[in-house]
């Protein structure tokens, strides 16, 4: 009989302990029973569906990014969206070959699952971890039922302060998310890579014109993204990533779905009606890769 969910995620966190800090008073953890417990008696409990949570408080990205938003996005992640994607991101990191990885922003998981498939990490003869950190716990707890394996650790927190111990990660993902650079360069080990994912300016152009029409909100830029992160840390490449996918009708209300360009404009229904009328629907792909080290 397989193991349960939160006896492979025990085992995982006693095997990767010393990689884990108390969010509260940032002390070393131990175990007590099915928690987690810090030297000065914070105390967490592994949830039953495989994580554990690391965050104590409220924001308002809980509710924002709902289960509704994750099922959309597991659902078109699943058709192969961002296939391309995955695979450039597995590619650079097994030319690096790390021993330990932080999905920074992980959401529901789904690319973090990919990529744990892909570069050795979801091997028996992996001996190291991946820890994904996301601050919603709808997205941690999606994520942990749909897919829950030894040495891969999914965990409730903020990124603003990362229960990861100093000096610890080989290689950080940031796919499409916010970003606490001081503490990535905290966790990071001296050396270590940030893999920091943006969009381009026609990632989902056809989305968006769709929505937005002739709307100023139909453009984007990353430029001060950019910027912001030159100032952080030291770019070493940047690798652009193009590429079209063809939606069938299946999965059309799920990419309508799984993106916050939908979540308030107005007539929403009418204009989510409209888009799921059609046989299929053609998208644009466009990424940034930066590939950043310590």
């Amino acid at each position: 009989m397989a193991d349960k969910k939160i006896d492979i995620a025990k085992n995982t966190i006693q095997k990767y302990i010393d990689f884990l800090r108390c969010p509260l008073c940032e002390t070393r953890f131990g175990f007590d029973n099915y928690s987690v417990k810090c030297q000065n008696n914070h105390s967490y409990d592994i949830s039953r569906k495989g994580y554990v949570n690391l965050f104590n408080g409220y924001t308002k990205i809980t509710r924002t990014y709902d289960k509704k938003l994750f099922t959309a996005r597991k659902k078109i992640s699943d058709s192969g969206l961002y296939s391309k994607l995955c695979e450039k991101l597995c590619e650079i990191i097994n030319n690096i070959n790390p021993e330990s990885i932080l999905d920074a922003g992980c959401g529901c998981g789904n690319l973090t699952v990919d990529i744990f498939k892909n570069t050795g990490f979801g091997t028996p003869r992996a001996p190291s971890p991946t820890i994904a950190v996301d601050l919603s716990k709808d997205g941690i707890d999606y994520a942990a039922t749909d897919f829950c394996e030894d040495n891969l650790l999914w965990i409730v927190g903020n990124l603003n302060n990362l229960p990861v111990a100093d000096n610890k990660i080989d290689v950080i993902l940031n796919i499409m998310s916010p970003a606490n650079y001081a503490e990535f360069l905290r966790v990071l080990k001296p050396g270590g890579y940030l893999l920091k994912v943006l969009p381009n300016a026609d990632y989902l152009k056809e989305l968006r014109h769709f929505i937005y029409k002739e709307n100023d909100k139909n453009e984007y830029s990353n430029k001060d993204v950019l910027a912001n992160l030159a100032d952080n840390i030291t770019i070493s490449d940047i690798i652009d990533i193009k590429y079209t996918h063809k939606i069938s009708a299946e999965y059309i209300p799920a990419l309508f779905d799984m993106t916050p360009l939908t979540l308030n404009i107005n007539e929403r229904e009418k204009i989510k009606d409209e888009l799921t009328s059609r046989t299929s629907f053609e998208i644009t792909l466009a990424f940034k890769i930066a590939v950043c080290r310590k």
